[in-house]
This record gives structure tokens, sequence and C-alpha cells, in this order.
């Protein structure tokens, strides 16, 4: 009884999978309902300004929360921030909590990079309706690029053009990334654009849908030591030529001021 209970529970799961492996939609669903319940702890912040440096020294950094409502000022553990900003990107709803209490949804909106240490000095949230719709940065990924006709016997190599793109979404439906698949580029004259993009159900493109995501870039011309060869010597044969030219001028008027005078 227990292995017929195991057996056909382990049975549905497959069967699920397969569906969620079918459908994207559904893998971003269940990705996002999942992601959603990450929750930041924050605590308030009283410093501002130049005095955000004594925080950071620390491990704290300084960090804001603003849409729907006022402005927030507050700070997290740096630790805590970076695995957080790993899991969700920004296109991933979480919940902020402050000092233990408050649970608000948000989405990353900017985060600051020190120029000099590449390190997280402040990031901005905004909180999200998790109901109405909002405009996101998706990013974009090429796939099968080693498939593209356009690419066989050294005809050229993908390139990408794009990298991400704008999407109309509610926050639970926004993808984590568009995918643009490079095995229908042909030849050099095909492009992969915007539109061409399959984006998930409740999701519209706001972006350029004619800008080009990736086509066949072709070759450079690579100039053998022969051709380079022969180059300079036609290179240097004219300007011999132009030397020449200009001592005949240079000639002429001598030849010309001595018989006037």
């Amino acid at each position: 009884m227990k292995y017929t209970i195991v057996y056909w529970y382990l049975k549905i799961l497959s069967l699920l999978e397969l569906i969620y492996i079918k459908d994207n939609k559904l893998i971003d669903l269940f990705r996002n309902e999942k992601m959603a319940e990450i929750i930041l702890k924050t605590e308030t912040r009283k410093t501002f300004g130049k005095r955000n440096k004594s925080l950071r020294k620390n491990g704290i950094i300084p960090i804001n929360m603003y849409g729907l409502g006022d402005s927030i000022s507050l700070q997290v553990n740096e630790d805590i921030l970076y695995k957080t900003l790993k899991e969700v990107g920004y296109t991933t709803p979480l919940k902020i909590s402050i000092g233990g209490k408050e649970e608000t949804y948000t989405l990353v909106r900017n985060i600051s990079i020190h120029p000099v240490t590449d390190k997280v000095i402040h990031v901005d949230f905004l909180r999200v309706d998790l109901d109405k719709p909002i405009e996101a940065q998706v990013p974009i990924l090429l796939i099968n690029q080693e498939d593209a006709p356009g690419t066989r016997g050294g005809a050229g190599v993908v390139t990408q053009g794009v990298y991400e793109v704008t999407v109309l979404a509610k926050p639970l439906e926004i993808p984590s990334e568009l995918t643009a698949d490079c095995s229908v580029l042909e030849d050099l004259e095909m492009y992969l654009y915007s539109k061409d993009l399959d984006l998930p159900e409740g999701a519209e493109l706001i972006s350029d849908e004619d800008a080009q995501i990736a086509w066949i870039q072709p070759p450079r011309v690579q100039v053998t030591e022969e051709e380079m060869a022969a180059t300079t010597e036609g290179l240097e044969e004219a300007e011999e030529g132009d030397e020449e030219t200009q001592d005949g001028d240079a000639s002429e008027e001598n030849t010309e001021e001595d018989t006037s005078t």
C-alpha cells in the first residue's frame, strides 16, 4: 500500500514537471510565487549623506523604499542584501520588513555601485501593487547560436544588439528573462527583432518592437603579410612620385626666376 502511494505521488510530480516544461507560463508563475516569499529584513535609517559612510564601514548598506506612499530611508546588513539581490535581480518581487513588523512587496529599481571597489553602496526599492501592471526591464538571453545556419562554414557569428527590453506586466507575471532563438538566422540578411520574443500571457512589450536583437555578423577581412607588403610598397611608390612631382615643380619655379632675372 505504501509503495502504491509513493509510486503515484512521484508519478504525479513527474507529470506536473512535464507540464511545467511544456508551458513556460506555468514555469514563470511557479517561480514567481516561490520567489515572492523572500523577505528582506531592514531597520529604519537615521543617518544621511556623508554619515552613511560610517554605516558601510560596519557592513550596513543604506537603502530607500518609495512609491505608493512616502519614501522611507532604511538600512540592511550587507551580506543579507547581497544574497537577496542575487536571488531576485530586477524582475522578481520581494517583501521588505521594517523592524520585523511591516511587510511590503517591492521590486529592485536601482543599484548604485562604487566606481573603484565595485561594491554596492545604495539600493532603491519600489513598492508595488500585485494587481497593477508596472514597467520592468527584462534581460534577453540568446539561445541556439551554434545552430544558426548562417554561421556554418565560417560565414559569420551571432551578434547581439539589444540586451534587455521593457515590458508591462503585473509584478508576479514579470518574466525573469526572455529567450531569443538564433536557430532561425539562416543568412546575413536575417534579424531577430524585439517583436519576435515570446512574451508570457499578461506581459506587453513596451520597447521598440523593431529593435534588432541579434543577427549574423560577417567575419572581419584578414589581410595577409603579402597583401600588407604590396599595399605598403604601393604607398611608398606613390609618396616617391609625389616627391618627384614637387621637385619638378620647384625646378620649374627656379628656372622661371632665373629667366626673369
